[in-house]
């Protein structure tokens, strides 16, 4: 089995009788409007995935994680004429990516269920993994073939489910995966400077032990970081590149992490660049590629690249009109009345939310949750509230249908503030899911809800009886862990929720309702193992 890394999340794996090519994200436009590109450039890498995939010879698929547009490139999806290959598709509630596809003209469309296998010629299968909570939609791939296991979870947050995956699937070979940021908390946020490495430090540390854990648990000969950071090179966005502290760290901060936290790791950790060619029987590079991004060069080498797709950010640079201007307030009005009048749970939120755009400063949109009613003001007129700017050329490009909600969101071309600084899940999905998709979202934020089933874990010497699933996105925290002595620590998404308060969620109102247990009656509960009490080195929480 040979594994060439395309670049980002992007791979193509090679056996005597199949090609594999998962995720390959080449555009010269990036994604995300642009918003994010490829790091390191990898845009000569379509030749050879065009290559392959027409390579009739062996039996070919492309496997397509999700929708994200750093993960599924239609543009260069249309640039492959010979389309007698395999389109390995996950089954989401959302049907667009899918229904995008269908007339694409691939000589078969497999949508796989969570644990589907497909078989692959010579033996040995493909496997896809599914997470579909509502906000999250993506799935991981597993290729096992010629005595060799690749699991490639790209951004699919399976975390809670590496134990069984060891159990299931292993021995796991080489396995890869995000271990940066990807969201717009908190480089949208209007902190102060500290406020925002404090959080980001936080956030950065909880992500690195995340991934930290699955490698402990599936210990691959080889571990490769993918999956970002992207580049950005927008004039507005390229600060984020040189940021001291931020969410979007390189590889070498995180294995650096590794190298402290797992002290007797056998893992060999690898960054790869675009081309590199691993042989997964002997796991050795058999190619490297002549390009190398390091953190001496790294500086000027996006400099350099900034200069040369220049071109590209000047050309989608657009001045609106007054009346245009205008008009996109009245439109971005209505969509967020058709949003909350599609939103069942629009009770919970509580507090009020401020849209406005950057050209009109002294006019707001107030969005009143709980009377489902959105309103001209020209004035904030809550101290506490969230608020919401951007400029009016992205915000029509919603609008317009060129851009998903949560894709606009991601381009990261916009200011955020809440006041108090806490999460909210109904809120999180107002904003990034689409008006239609809303009541789905809604059920499964419910369904997750009503998962009621409890299991004792153990911290700071005491036992507690709490709910065995997440009430954010239904994560199994038997494979939680506890920090600090009293915090149990989902390993989705990296909520706390303090033993000691009841369970009650450090970033929210949220509650695992944490019960003491009498020593005696842990047996009671019908429950897994405690969760192990260690907290991560470097300071995660």
């Amino acid at each position: 089995m040979l594994i060439t890394f395309l670049g980002h999340a992007g791979f193509l794996v090679e056996t005597a009788e199949a090609i594999v090519v998962a995720d390959p994200w080449v555009s010269r436009e990036g994604a995300f409007d642009s918003a994010w590109m490829q790091l390191p450039q990898n845009h000569h890498m379509a030749d050879l995935v065009r290559e392959k995939l027409q390579d009739g010879s062996k039996a070919r698929y492309l496997y397509l994680s999700h929708e994200h547009k750093d993960h599924f490139d239609p543009a260069f999806l249309d640039t492959i004429e010979r389309r007698d290959f395999t389109l390995v598709l996950a089954r989401f509630r959302r049907p667009e990516m899918r229904e995008s596809l269908a007339g694409y003209g691939a000589k078969e469309m497999v949508v796989c269920d969570d644990g589907q296998q497909i078989p692959l010629p010579g033996g040995g299968h493909i496997k896809v993994f599914v997470e579909d909570s509502g906000l999250n939609r993506d799935s991981a791939l597993l290729v096992h073939a010629e005595g060799r296991t690749f699991l490639n979870i790209n951004d699919c947050k399976l975390h809670d489910r590496m134990p069984r995956i060891a159990r299931e699937d292993g021995p796991v070979h080489v396995f890869t995966g995000q271990f940066s940021g990807a969201i717009w908390h908190p480089p949208c946020y209007e902190y102060e400077k500290k406020q925002y490495q404090t959080v980001s430090r936080k956030k950065m540390f909880s992500k690195f032990e995340a991934v930290a854990r699955g490698i402990d648990v599936l210990k691959p000969r080889i571990f490769l970081g993918s999956a970002g950071p992207a580049c950005f090179l927008d004039p507005k966005l390229v600060h984020l590149n040189f940021e001291e502290l931020n969410i979007f760290p390189r590889a070498g901060k995180f294995f650096a992490f590794l190298q402290k936290r797992l002290k007797n790791m056998a893992t060999e950790l690898a960054e790869p660049m675009p081309g590199d060619v691993l042989d997964a029987e002997t796991f050795r590079w058999v190619h490297l590629a002549a390009e190398r991004v390091t953190d001496e060069n790294f500086e000027s080498y996006v400099r350099a690249y900034a200069e040369r797709m220049k071109p590209l950010f000047d050309a989608r640079h657009r001045n609106l009109s007054k009346q245009e201007i205008e008009a996109t307030l009245v439109n971005l009005a209505a969509e967020l009345q058709r949003k909350l009048d599609n939103l069942p749970l629009h009770d919970r939120v509580a507090l009020p939310l401020y849209a406005s755009l950057e050209e009109q400063p002294d006019l707001f949109l107030r969005v009143d949750f709980q009377r489902r009613r959105v309103e001209p003001v020209t004035k904030i007129l809550d101290e506490k509230r969230y608020t919401f700017r951007a400029g009016a050329s992205d915000v029509a490009r919603v609008l317009d249908g060129l851009l998903t909600w949560e894709d606009f969101l991601l381009a990261m071309r916009m200011k955020m503030s809440r006041n108090p600084d806490d999460y909210d899940a109904i809120l999180h999905g107002f904003l990034a899911i689409e008006a239609p998709d809303l009541p789905a979202f809604c059920e499964a934020v419910v369904a997750a809800e009503s998962r009621q089933e409890r299991m004792t874990v153990e911290a700071g010497g005491r036992c507690f009886s709490v709910h065995r699933y997440c009430p954010h996105q239904g994560a199994d925290l038997s494979e939680a862990w506890v920090e600090g002595g009293r915090y149990l620590v989902c390993p989705r998404h990296r909520w706390q929720f303090d033993l000691e308060e009841g369970g009650k969620c450090t970033m929210n109102a949220t509650s695992l309702h944490a019960l003491p247990v009498v020593q005696g009656e842990e047996k009671r509960e019908e429950a897994l193992p405690a969760a192990n009490e260690e907290a991560p080195a470097g300071g995660a929480a």
